[in-house]
């Protein structure tokens, strides 16, 4: 018995001799951790970067989505109208990255606040191409189209353009020659259109390139054909100033 007793001592022994030094490792470890200086970088280096690799987030890209409103907000300008104005909300989404095709939806409000509510799906795709072996020629198709749920109607049109640089004596200016034949079909009213659209466009940039602000000035002047109407002319000259990023 004696000879037994002894033996489970020294099998003991070592167990209780080894969970003591863990033990003592441990604290010490936790006393380096709580006398360290807990700086960010420290952080970032043994909590945050393992916590981050163990449970990784999910990421959200919402650059392709375009969310508008119109007349939710009052204006000053609504005291000085008559009829109520229409509330519009609505979204788009383009769900391909590599290709410019966009749906959406949007839901209108017509007369105020108590006037009968519309839904619209819509969708619109476009595609510019650039022939430089044509001196330049820019080629572009675009469609859109809507289908009116609650009233059941049906809208499509495609347009395209052909711009043709023009080279003018003209110092600091980029000038086109554009035209734009278009088709509009309206399924609801039975109504079918066509128009060709010629412009001449000038571009040029006002402010150096080192500058905070760039700002760019563009004249068109147009002239519009269609069958059963008048011919339309227009110009117009718009000055826009972005951030220079």
């Amino acid at each position: 018995m004696l000879l037994l007793l002894r033996r489970s001592g020294c099998l003991l022994l070592p167990l209780v001799l080894g969970s003591t030094v863990s033990w003592a490792e441990e604290v010490a470890q936790e006393a380096e951790i709580w006398s360290a200086d807990l700086t960010p970088e420290w952080l970032d280096e043994h909590v945050a970067v393992l916590r981050r690799s163990k449970h990784p987030r999910p990421s959200y890209n919402l650059k392709r989505t375009q969310v508008w409103t119109n007349g939710l907000a009052r204006s000053p300008t609504q005291s000085f109208q008559r009829n109520a104005s229409d509330h519009a909300v609505g979204a788009k989404l383009q769900p391909l990255h590599d290709y410019n095709f966009l749906v959406g939806t949007e839901l209108i409000r017509g007369g105020g606040h108590y006037g009968s509510l519309q839904s619209k799906a819509t969708w619109e795709a476009f595609v510019t191409r650039d022939w430089e072996s044509l001196g330049g020629v820019t080629f572009g198709l675009s469609t859109a189209g809507l289908m009116d749920m609650t009233g059941y109607g049906y809208a499509q049109s495609v347009s395209g353009t052909m711009g043709i640089s023009l080279d003018l004596p003209l110092q600091a200016w980029s000038t086109q020659l554009r035209f734009a034949p278009s088709v509009n079909v309206d399924a609801a009213n039975g109504d079918f259109s066509a128009g060709l659209l010629s412009e001449v466009t000038g571009r040029t940039l006002l402010s150096a390139p080192a500058d905070r602000y760039r700002s760019v000035l563009n004249l068109t002047l147009g002239y519009g054909l269609a069958p059963r109407t008048q011919p339309v002319a227009s110009a117009r000259l718009e000055l826009r100033i972005t951030p220079n990023l």
